[in-house]
């Protein structure tokens, strides 16, 4: 028997699941660890550019539908479980699941009850406990711009009267209204919206019964200020359409609907009818402009449902874009990134380092080919079988063990009929209790019943005392695991009353582990003493769970659907393949069903349960660029040299024609930004710079990240003066050098070398932001600071990555004024803080002592870089000139910080910073640019840097600011063209490269004229022009300053010598 440490913990019950085939709806809204982002490239692709065209400017007539067809087995569920996570981390919009259902005539109700259901989650776990519907209220009381800061407290003070709450509310609501971005809103949503905010539990409840649209009583709607029922047939539309309107309004985000298992509907009476009237109501959804509608259906069965559907109906599904067929076959390297990304994550969680030769092991390598042309279900289902016969025997898995879908290679499909009558059920109306007795007893039920679906011989015993129930949690005949004190701590934080609950519950609990529970949300302002309270109850073994109104309406549902089908024999097989209860957010954390799970397999076996420690990260590099070569394109000088007219268009040379006529671009085009592609030696970057030279003259500043020095020959003497026989070109270099101002910045010298540009780990005023935005700016420094301390986008460095954007979130909120130190930040992480307990909602406070470590590693490497003593990056200094009369040309030369990882990290800090310029400096004119050269290394098409989701928000938030972004690149094929819709100026150049050609097909398709034939034929300075899908042959003019490569230590000292001047 091998003793290999890998294979002992292959054959332990830890991460028994990590070999699960099936995507449950419950597991929609957690994050997937083991994501193969490679994988349905082109369907990803297709949701992440509908995501990105969701703004202000987008045309009313693009297509929001996104339809995936494909066999059982082929991955269309995971691909939802993608797409709402995507969405979520990334803050672009709010995401809606649901699965067709049968028992409905009204299927706007019963899309917006399960949007309400969805929207009652998490919104993206890693970032806390907070629910979607508590996010759009936060930005509602946040970002509306119309409630004030004393307004906004009394708002998040929970002991109000309803009279007080109405005084508050509704004058709050009619300024709400009243502005142009919520025209079309209904304002009964608005008010019900903010009465969340002061989280009192029987408000709150009324105001989910009014956004399902379900009757009010008379108290009901006294309680809300009079609101009226939202009840009749039509209402559902409206509130959906008020939702659409809100989020686009409120965060310029979408509301995404997606409606999974098509299929399903047709095996019912009717269904030709019922796909119309469903197919009808999303077409009607997806009319408001940040709607995006995916749909799921086995091809088959669409082909079919289909043929009921009227022509515009049809060409609104599969038109812009169109369907995409998902192929449910592996290759052999994705069979490799599915079993090593598993495994590599089971082998992280014992600690275990990971063999990169061995990324398979203990399968052999061999196996990957072997399961070539497997579905991913038969693939981990192969790997399930061999895992259990070597946790049985000891053995190694057995290469040839059958693979085929004859040898039952899927797992065996789960009953349809009550999945289907489950789902029918649900659409059901369920209305919890007001009673907290009453919801006590409807927990205790469900928490016995969670041992049922369990299976393994568990055993949850409740009795309750009062106002607290008592939990036996037994995993097997002869195994008990504990017990739990549980108690409803609804009350007030203000004047102490929910302190007092929660340390009576930890006074009583005695050797139980306490558990609090609450409606809504529990307190979590740092800057209050029940946050550090509930910390430290967390800190002290304690655990707390907000129990959401759809957790409680399906409770209650799961009762009535027992006493309808509880009685059929296939029951208890649906109940453990189902779980309905087991997988709700909050029973799943009052029970810490993940290690209880665990625990409960190994007492089944008799194995002892292992504990789930940190694992070392594992460092990447991209690959370096080559060098371009001097292009020689024609210049047109002109006559004697004179400044242009500000306003006036940009000249960049002649077409290639018979008759050469000159190409100007207008100068605000830049405001929709630009690109330059060609592969080396095309003259990309002579053409950006070309037109760089031009603005510079007409008065707009400039901005020039250089990667190899070439961009330095602004600040060098000899560029400017290196002889030429042509007087012209003498004169106008002479007018383009005596009116710009040259600085050359030197960020990562050490020693005060150059001109240091020193970073902060924050943006300045992190703190002052809104909750949202305040969240979103510290997530983007978490994943910078991960980057360079090289963690991985996915496994367990993400769960790290969510930690510490916690932490800086929770900083920045205590000290508003003073910038956030390393120092501090290890302190708080390393200490694990009670306000960092409270903070990271579900997440392992274990994760902090690696963390720790690695910050502190990074501290006494690379601490230079955040040097408070240095100049400060600062977006506005960069564009702003020490001389009157002259404009501001900054290089930042990005040589002194070494590999990738630094600088990715260095560029994301600037990104930020460029990104709170644009907020802070709104302008519908140009107001400078900013060249990105190998913007390929920052906004790649394969790979998650920490830079791309920051260029991404760039591109589309700089236009509302007037910064032009110019992205050039030699590598046109490694680029993401999936923000292609953000740039409207496009020259291409010589590219011969066949991936990159076809990487550049999608995006040159949209010209009017196809030129991909031509593009490898090209010369240097040779281009076509694209713009609105006109192509122009574009032979480009040269610019006044050769681009030649300058030594780091020239670079540095004519950096220094700028500051000496």
């Amino acid at each position: 028997m091998t003793t290999d440490p890998r294979f002992d913990t292959f054959c332990s019950h830890q991460g028994l699941d990590v070999f699960h085939a099936v995507t449950h709806q419950h597991q929609i809204w957690q994050p997937d660890l083991y994501d193969v982002d490679t994988i349905h490239l082109e369907a990803r692709s297709a949701y992440e550019r509908l995501l990105n065209r969701v703004d202000s400017s987008a045309a009313s007539d693009s297509g929001r539908i996104l339809l995936l067809l494909g066999e059982s087995g082929a991955g269309k569920t995971h691909l939802m479980r993608f797409f709402r996570n995507q969405t979520h981390e990334q803050q672009k919009g709010f995401f809606s699941y649901m699965q067709m259902t049968s028992a409905v005539s009204n299927y706007a109700r019963y899309v917006l009850r399960n949007t309400i259901d969805s929207f009652d989650k998490p919104y993206y776990e890693p970032f806390g406990p907070k629910t979607g519907l508590i996010e759009c209220s936060n930005a509602l009381a946040e970002r509306s711009g119309v409630v004030t800061p004393n307004e906004l407290t009394l708002l998040k003070e929970d002991d109000l009267s309803q009279e007080e709450l109405i005084d508050l509310i509704y004058p709050i609501a009619d300024r709400v209204i009243a502005l142009k971005q919520f025209n079309g809103v209904d304002i009964d949503v608005i008010r019900a919206l903010l009465y969340l905010q002061p989280g009192q539990p029987a408000i709150s409840a009324k105001v989910l019964k009014l956004l399902r649209c379900e009757p009010l009583t008379p108290y009901d709607s006294k309680v809300l200020g009079g609101v009226v029922s939202r009840d009749h047939d039509d209402d559902p539309l409206r509130m959906l359409r008020s939702f659409a309107l809100l989020i686009q309004a409120l965060t310029g985000g979408a509301f995404v609907v997606c409606l999974d298992q098509l299929e399903d509907i047709h095996s019912m009476d009717d269904a030709g009818q019922r796909f119309r009237r469903a197919v009808q109501t999303i077409v009607t959804l997806a009319e408001i402009p940040n709607v995006i509608v995916v749909l799921s259906c086995l091809e088959s069965f669409y082909d079919l449902l289909k043929q009921h559907l009227p022509k515009s109906h049809l060409d609104r599904l599969e038109q812009d874009p169109t369907p995409i067929s998902l192929s449910a076959r592996r290759s052999e390297d994705e069979v490799r990134q599915i079993i090593a990304r598993r495994l590599q994550n089971l082998y992280e969680l014992a600690e275990i380092s990971v063999n990169s030769d061995e990324t398979l092991y203990p399968f052999p390598d061999s196996i990957a080919e072997k399961l070539a042309g497997q579905t991913t279900r038969d693939v981990l289902e192969w790997c399930r079988r061999q895992r259990e016969k070597s946790i049985t025997t000891g053995q190694l898995p057995d290469l040839d063990a059958p693979s085929s879908d004859s040898d039952n290679g899927s797992e065996p499909p789960e009953d349809y009929e009550l999945s289907q009558h489950w789902n029918d059920h649900l659409a059901g109306s369920f209305e919890p209790p007001d009673d907290d007795r009453d919801l006590l007893h409807l927990i205790g039920h469900s928490i016995q019943r969670c041992g049922q679906e369990l299976g393994h011989g568990c055993h949850f015993a409740t009795q309750i005392d009062g106002d607290y129930l008592t939990v036996n949690l037994h995993l097997g005949p002869n195994a008990t695991q504990g017990s739990l004190l549980l108690r409803l701590c609804q009350k007030p934080a203000r004047g102490g009353s929910l302190a007092k609950q929660i340390r009576e519950l930890q006074q009583n609990a005695g050797t139980h582990i306490p558990v609090a529970l609450r409606t809504t949300e529990f307190p979590s302002n740092p800057q209050t003493k029940i946050a550090q309270q509930i910390g430290n109850f967390l800190s002290q073994g304690g655990r707390r769970a907000q129990v959401a109104d759809s957790d409680w309406r399906t409770m209650l549902a799961i009762q009535s659907f027992e006493q309808r089908y509880g009685d059929r024999p296939d029951y208890p097989a649906w109940l453990q393949a189902e779980k309905p209860l087991s997988q709700l957010p909050s029973l799943q954390r009052i029970l810490d069903l993940a290690n209880l799970k665990l625990a409960a397999g190994s007492a089944s076996s008799g194995q002892p349960q292992q504990t789930q420690p940190t694992p070392q990260p594992n460092a990447t590099k991209p690959g370096e660029n080559l060098p371009e070569a001097t292009p020689q394109p024609i210049p047109d000088l002109g006559a004697e040299p004179t400044l242009p007219e500000p306003a006036s268009a940009i000249p960049l040379g002649q077409t290639r024609s018979a008759v050469p006529t000159p190409v100007d671009l207008p100068r605000e085009a830049l405001v929709r930004h630009a690109a330059f592609l060609g592969g080396s030696g095309s003259g990309k970057t002579t053409l950006a710079l070309t037109l760089i030279e031009q603005l510079l003259l007409r008065g707009v500043p400039a901005v020039l990240l250089d990667r190899k020095g070439d961009l330095c020959s602004y600040a060098n003497p000899e560029a400017w003066d290196k002889p030429t026989d042509d007087p012209r070109l003498m004169a106008h270099r002479q007018l383009l050098r005596d009116h710009i101002d040259v600085a050359v910045y030197t960020p990562g010298t050490l020693d005060n070398a150059g001109r240091p540009l020193s970073i902060a780990i924050t943006p300045p005023g992190l703190g002052q932001l809104s909750s949202a935005e305040r969240q979103q700016l510290a997530n983007y420094c978490a994943a910078a600071l991960g980057g360079i301390m090289g963690y991985k986008s996915s496994g367990l460095d993400k769960i790290r990555i969510a930690v510490l954007g916690q932490a800086i979130a929770v900083l920045s909120t205590l000290q508003t004024d003073n910038p956030l130190s390393m120092d501090r930040l290890i302190t708080f992480i390393d200490e694990q803080d009670p306000l960092l307990v409270n903070a990271i909602g579900v997440l392992d406070p274990k994760h902090c002592k690696k963390l720790a470590e690695d910050l502190q590693t990074l501290s006494l490497i690379a601490g230079h870089l955040f040097n408070p003593q240095c100049e400060q990056l600062s977006t506005e200094q960069l564009l702003a000139s020490s001389h009157p009369q002259k404009t501001r040309l900054s290089i930042i030369n990005l040589g002194s910080l070494g590999d990738n990882a630094n600088i990715l990290f260095w560029v994301s800090q600037f990104l930020l910073n460029l990104n709170r310029y644009a907020q802070r400096h709104p302008s519908g004119q140009l107001q400078a640019v900013v060249l990105f050269d190998e913007a390929d290394l920052y906004l790649p098409a394969q790979g998650k840097p920490s830079t791309k989701e920051l260029m991404e928000s760039l591109l589309k938030r700089a236009r509302s600011a007037g910064l032009g972004i110019l992205l050039a690149t030699q590598s046109p094929g490694d680029l993401d063209y999936k923000c292609r819709d953000q740039i409207s100026s496009w020259f291409v150049g010589k590219v011969k490269e066949e991936t990159a050609l076809k990487k550049l097909k999608p995006m040159l398709s949209e010209a009017k004229t196809d030129v991909t034939s031509k593009l490898a034929n090209q010369q240097v300075g040779e281009f076509f022009a694209i713009r609105a899908g006109e192509v122009t042959s574009l032979r480009a003019n040269l610019s006044l300053i050769q681009a030649e490569q300058v030594p780091l230590e020239l670079v540095q000292a004519l950096a220094a010598s700028v500051v000496n001047q």
